[in-house]
């Protein structure tokens, strides 16, 4: 909710505290534009707020500053910082204490967020018309009975997850925007694959699940797909990906940065699926491939 904050002014902020260390709320504040025309002093206020709470920013001495272990992971350059900012800000959503008011209207923190990532990651990524609100609300309506759990009744509220989707790395801009998890997938590889350079495509999917828990087998996403009505939501078959998730993974393969085996046909494995739930492959095996010097 723009309430909530807006990225573009979570990127401002990151980068003034990067760049000039801690300082007072009213010195950064006034470093970002506050008192500047055409700058709107709630924005800030709203952003900052929010992200204290969500523990990106601390507060201590009078002094705001950016909470380790996010200060270290921005580093002490504003532009690699912002590079490396929608991943940051996509763990902290993502982490469990911010979420422990799963279900509830009010002090839920990011959990709004993450229930509507979870609903939008689980549809057919094919046939989902995300062309407007109007159509959006008609298929949420279609598969959540219960209208106290719905998340996109509004234009705001879809509005802001489209938003947010697209530069946490689960969608692509355009129009209409374009359901896509690959950026998330890929800034994950490290945790996912830790000092590993191959797993068990079964161990892969449960280990995506744990970093981003919002994609299949993730505790947000369960949560979510208990709630969707089978009449209208067909959920995939055993051992079977969404078509989200299936999308993902291919195009890291067709990228170079993982690649997808079946080593036997007897071993346990997943299916990718594209359009159509038609069967892209099988594979039992995915390994990490290294990046080459100089890339």
């Amino acid at each position: 909710m723009p309430s909530d904050g807006l990225f573009n002014v979570a990127i401002v902020l990151a980068r003034a505290l990067v760049r000039f260390g801690p300082r007072s709320r009213d010195e950064l504040l006034a470093a970002c534009g506050l008192g500047v025309d055409g700058v709107d002093p709630k924005h800030l206020t709203q952003t900052l707020n929010r992200w204290t709470e969500l523990g990106l920013f601390a507060t201590e001495d009078k002094l705001v500053s950016l909470r380790e272990p996010h200060r270290t992971a921005l580093g002490k350059n504003p532009d690699i910082a912002e590079s490396r900012l929608p991943k940051v800000l996509r763990t902290i959503a993502l982490a469990p204490e911010n979420n422990l008011r799963f279900f509830e209207a009010e002090e839920n923190k990011s959990a709004d967020l993450n229930r509507g990532l979870s609903w939008i990651l689980a549809q057919d990524i094919y046939t989902i018309d995300t062309s407007s609100h109007a159509r959006i609300e008609a298929l949420e309506g279609s598969q959540v009975a219960d209208k106290a759990k719905r998340m996109l009744q509004n234009d705001t509220r879809w509005n802001g997850l489209r938003t947010w989707m697209i530069y946490l790395g689960f969608a692509r801009s355009g129009s209409p925007v374009t359901i896509d998890p690959t950026l998330a997938l890929r800034e994950s590889l490290d945790e996912i694959f830790g000092t590993e350079q191959s797993l068990a495509a079964t161990l892969f999917v449960d280990r995506i699940a744990e970093v981003l828990p919002v994609l299949d087998g993730g505790s947000y996403r369960k949560r979510i797909e208990d709630l969707l009505k089978g009449s209208t939501w067909a959920r995939p078959p055993a051992d079977t990906l969404s078509t989200a998730l299936s999308r993902a993974i291919r195009r890291l393969g067709h990228e170079g940065v993982i690649a997808t085996e079946q080593r036997s046909d007897t071993e346990e494995g997943v299916t990718l699926v594209g359009a159509e739930q038609r069967p892209w492959l099988r594979m039992t095996h995915v390994r990490r491939i290294a990046a080459r010097k100089g890339k």
